[in-house]
C-alpha cells in the first residue's frame, strides 16, 4: 500500500480546501492509496481555479 501527504502553503489554504471540499484534513495528514486518485483531482482543481498557485500539495511518502 502507498501512503501519501496532503500538505499545505498556510493554515489558511489548508481551511479554504476543507471548506471549499467539505472535507476536515489537516496540514501534513496521511491518506491511502485508496483516497489518492479523487484526492489528487480535487487538490488540482483547488489549485488552479480557486487558489491559482500551489497551495495544497498530495505527495508520496
Amino acid at each position: 500500500m502507498t501512503v501519501y501527504k496532503i500538505t499545505s502553503a498556510s493554515k489558511h489554504f489548508m481551511a479554504m480546501f476543507n471548506s471549499y471540499y467539505d472535507s476536515d484534513y489537516r496540514d501534513g495528514e496521511f491518506v491511502s492509496d485508496r483516497d489518492y486518485e479523487s484526492l489528487k483531482l480535487e487538490v488540482e482543481h483547488f489549485n488552479n481555479n480557486v487558489a491559482y498557485g500551489p497551495a495544497i500539495k498530495i505527495e508520496e511518502v
